[in-house]
């Protein structure tokens, strides 16, 4: 089996912090070119007005691109009301594969929309876990959405 995905915090520097202390901290300042004390006190969630390390944004990106951890993008986006997901590789893509593509995201919906019509036809309300169910269709509906959307800008050349 393979190792629980930790929980994401809602408070941005909860995540910097869990981020951080999930890892050995000395051996991450070193690859962020700093002290481990100001490593542990840019990751300190106290509120002190004597500590002057506080983590910057090109810390936390840093921090996001040397572990591949994404709480800290992922509690940012929930600060802000959205979510995050991240785009996958679409490079190697064929036309043909977009319009599978395409078929998927179609697919995902038509999920999407049955989910919340099995939720509702039981009893006319939506439970906890039925919203859980629902939440996690929207979100593979979305992604697929996402991810046509890569691959018809990079066809496009619109990054260029």
């Amino acid at each position: 089996m393979g190792k629980p995905v930790p929980k994401v915090p809602k408070d941005v520097q909860e995540a910097f912090y869990r981020v951080v202390h999930d890892r050995d901290v000395a051996d991450l300042a070193a690859l962020m070119g700093m002290a481990p004390g100001v490593l542990y006190n840019k990751a300190n969630r106290n509120d002190n007005d004597n500590n002057h390390n506080k983590p910057t944004l090109a810390d936390c990106i840093i921090l996001t691109n040397l572990t591949g951890d994404k709480r800290i993008v992922q509690a940012f986006a929930h600060s802000v009301g959205g979510v995050f997901h991240e785009l996958p590789d679409l490079s190697h893509l064929s036309t043909d594969a977009l319009l599978m593509q395409i078929l998927k995201i179609e697919q995902q919906g038509g999920n999407f929309y049955r989910v919340i019509q099995s939720s509702l036809e039981k009893d006319n309300l939506i439970s906890k876990g039925e919203f859980t169910g629902i939440e996690r269709e929207a979100h593979e509906f979305v992604a697929a959405i996402l991810e046509g959307l890569a691959r018809m800008r990079e066809m496009s050349g619109a990054d260029r």
